[in-house]
């Protein structure tokens, strides 16, 4: 590499949390390309995008982390070799369905019987219930459409 030159970074994606590791891939880049390896091991991968980097620039990528989300991030940015295109009819189906209480909706929507954003601990909930309600209706169905992992993995993602 030329000092000064910018290094051109493919675009990855995943989710905004403390320790992104998403600054740092040119950097990260960089360093492991000066040492000729061909496989690269991200031993501590959150939302793959250090795995995706490598995996768009040839590498053989051997992705892990002690997170289960880890796994499923892996799955869909890794593993999945559909188009968005494959998942749009998917995507439809899930958006149209009626939003039901569950999970989310107990843990993080507030009251759903008075409709309050203050759960029955006393504490303001993060999300509004009518989301929450969406969120739960989704992932119950995606559990119920016994999908291949890679498939479920992206519409989870």
């Amino acid at each position: 590499m030329i000092p000064g030159q910018k290094i051109q970074i493919p675009k990855t994606e995943g989710i905004k949390y403390a320790g992104s590791k998403l600054k740092l891939l040119p950097q990260i880049f960089t360093l492991a390309s000066k040492t000729g390896a061909k496989t690269i091991l991200d031993g501590f991968a959150g939302t793959t995008r250090v795995s995706q980097l490598f995996a768009q620039t040839g590498y053989r990528v051997i992705s892990n982390d002690a997170a289960v989300w880890s796994k499923t991030f892996a799955n869909c940015y890794l593993k999945n070799t559909r188009p968005g295109s494959y998942y749009e009819e998917l995507i439809a189906h899930l958006n149209d369905l009626p939003g039901k209480e569950g999970w989310f909706t107990e843990n993080y929507g507030g009251n759903p019987v008075t409709q309050s954003s203050v759960g029955d601990d006393g504490f303001k909930k993060p999300f509004q219930i009518h989301n929450t309600k969406k969120l739960d209706a989704i992932r119950e169905e995606i559990g119920n459409l016994s999908l291949p992992e890679d498939e479920e993995s992206v519409l989870l993602t």
